[in-house]
């Protein structure tokens, strides 16, 4: 369960208020027991508890205030390279039957088509699980599904269920429905000292990254957190950096010191923006850590604080989710403390005009 032992998650938001009913739309749409499989996939919710447990209900997916589920999908698939050795004795001995020494394209794919049909009933069944945890107090979902095709999967199936469409927390989603701000009302920003021309990334979430290395570097490793709460921050690699323009449009840097390396300093220089890196909060006592992407802000190798796991399975599953929770919460907070000074004409500029005079000057390590 990626979600708690090594968290890896995007956030979305809803605006409907779930009641037990939900489960039970949850139920109606699990997934169909695994005897029933045949050429056509079984996709369909799971309880937590295995990944094609279809019952459904409080017992087995709630903890505390959240929801526990799978969108879990069982399907039969021939490798291709054992489909290749048993298409081609299947063609060889039709080529000797018939004493010719070759096949119409049409009888290949004829018999491509028969021997996976035939080979498919006696594959073993491939089942795999997308995670979702639902904060039903603040109508949140937590899920582990990153990809689009993965994204859309869980997106349908909790429409169906909830009657009410997902909104990821992506850096436009986050910036408008947290902080009221139009992405796409902001104009590029270049922090590069000379002008690059067209080459301009212009990404909310990639700017944010980028400032967040360049404040850090000035010393500036504070923020006000959920609450007023002082919360310090630090970056680290490993990191990426993107430009679509000429040269290398996407560069990853992982050993070592990345962020004070020569290739991170020319990186920069030459227009790119940080695309991904770790970032790690401090609120008292407790870490937080986790690498960040910048344009879906996707989270992966969350470190939360340890948590207490002597404890039943629901309840510790119920204080971890509280510990992404607080993480969600602060990096927001984190993103709103940037979008605050992004919105401020002038403070913006003065902000432009500080990073501009510092990358030329980044110190880097031979």
């Amino acid at each position: 369960m990626s979600l708690v032992k090594s968290p890896a998650f995007r956030v979305f938001e809803f605006e409907a208020k779930l009641d037990d009913t939900f489960l039970d739309e949850c139920a109606k749409g699990a997934i169909a027991p695994l005897e029933t499989l045949n050429e056509t996939p079984l996709t369909g919710w799971s309880s937590p508890r295995y990944l094609v447990d279809g019952e459904i209900n409080a017992d087995t997916c709630r903890a505390g205030k959240y929801v526990h589920l799978f969108v879990s999908t069982a399907q039969r698939r021939v490798p291709a390279s054992l489909l290749a050795v048993y298409c081609r004795k299947t063609e060889l001995e039709m080529m000797k039957e018939k004493g010719v020494s070759s096949l119409s394209r049409a009888t290949v794919r004829e018999i491509r088509e028969s021997v996976r049909k035939q080979m498919l009933k006696r594959m073993p069944p491939s089942i795999s699980g997308l995670e979702v945890a639902i904060d039903t107090d603040r109508s949140i979902v937590y899920t582990d599904a990153k990809t689009d095709k993965q994204v859309d999967a869980v997106s349908l199936a909790f429409h169906q269920a909830a009657r009410s469409a997902l909104v990821p927390l992506d850096p436009a989603g986050a910036a408008l429905r947290r902080f009221g701000v139009q992405a796409d009302s902001l104009a590029p920003a270049v922090f590069t000292p000379e002008d690059n021309g067209d080459f301009v990334v212009n990404d909310l979430g990639l700017d944010f990254l980028t400032w967040a290395v360049w404040r850090h570097d000035a010393g500036k490793t504070e923020f006000a957190g959920e609450g007023g709460k002082t919360v310090a921050f630090s970056v680290d690699g490993p990191v990426s950096l993107v430009l679509e323009a000429q040269g290398a449009h996407h560069i990853a840097l992982r050993e070592g010191a990345p962020l004070a390396s020569p290739e991170f300093k020319s990186a920069l220089l030459a227009g790119k923006k940080v695309a991904s890196l770790r970032l790690g909060f401090t609120i008292g006592d407790d870490t937080w850590s986790g690498i960040v992407s910048g344009s879906t802000f996707t989270f992966s190798g969350v470190k939360p604080p340890a948590t207490d796991s002597n404890r039943a399975e629901d309840a510790t599953f119920a204080e971890r989710m509280g510990r992404l929770q607080t993480w969600t919460d602060t990096f927001l907070s984190f993103f709103g403390a940037f979008l605050e000074v992004r919105t401020d004409e002038a403070a913006w500029r003065k902000e432009l005009s500080a990073i501009r005079a510092w990358l030329p000057a980044l110190k880097v390590r031979a």
